[in-house]
């Protein structure tokens, strides 16, 4: 399983590339127009966008992936604040980027896609239908767990912004913490660390 980090410009959101035969792709959270330039460089098909949360800064290259055929999906909860001022594009000034959900999700739920094995957990609180995937490969084992803005290294997300909860984000958080302590995590701003060195460091998971 090949994983490939797209940092933004500025205010933004981490975008990640994942595939496991190199010609297909699950896009998360594709933040801006460098995941597509991205993609055509690595010769990869984008065939899934898998969404955390719909804020505006997580969908920016939503539409150019959905135009190549790519598949959106996201959770159903959160499928009902697309192109709402949920999405918080109104709120910062922002495009507000124009996409259909193709696919939902409910937590717990397992697939596969291009070769891979998803497992969704359903991970509320800085969205009301907020989502964590867990990516496996099955041929080698590899996994990584794509928290979106749920978990940051050594931090979390906000809760303040519409359909936040911090109750509901706590027990996202807690029901994260029960994880495997190896699992390498992939979050949707800064940094990227695992279950048990949040669980050390990170004051947010300490009284949990």
């Amino acid at each position: 399983m090949q994983i490939k980090k797209i940092t933004p410009y500025g205010f933004g959101a981490n975008g990640y590339i994942v595939t496991a035969d190199g010609k297909t792709a699950l896009v998360i959270d594709p933040s801006g127009a460098k995941i597509k330039d991205e993609l055509i460089r690595l010769q990869l098909d984008p065939a899934y966008v898998l969404l955390t949360h719909c804020h505006f800064d997580h969908v920016y290259g939503v539409p150019a992936l959905q135009a190549l055929g790519a598949k959106v999906c996201c959770t159903e909860e959160e499928k009902s604040l697309v192109g709402t001022p949920a999405a918080l594009s109104a709120l910062f000034g922002a495009p507000d980027p124009e996409y259909q959900v193709d696919k939902t999700f409910f937590g717990g739920e397992e697939t596969e896609l291009c070769g891979l094995k998803i497992k969704v957990f359903l991970t509320a609180g800085h969205t009301k239908g907020g989502a964590s995937y867990l990516v496996t490969d099955p041929k080698t084992g590899e996994r990584a767990l794509f928290t979106g803005d749920t978990l940051f290294e050594g931090s979390i997300g906000r809760t303040d912004f519409p359909t936040g909860d911090l109750g509901t984000l706590r027990n996202s958080l807690r029901l994260l913490s029960s994880l495997d302590e190896t699992l390498p995590v992939y979050a949707g701003h800064g940094e990227d660390t695992t279950i048990g060195n949040e669980k050390r460091t990170n004051p947010f998971l300490k009284d949990l």
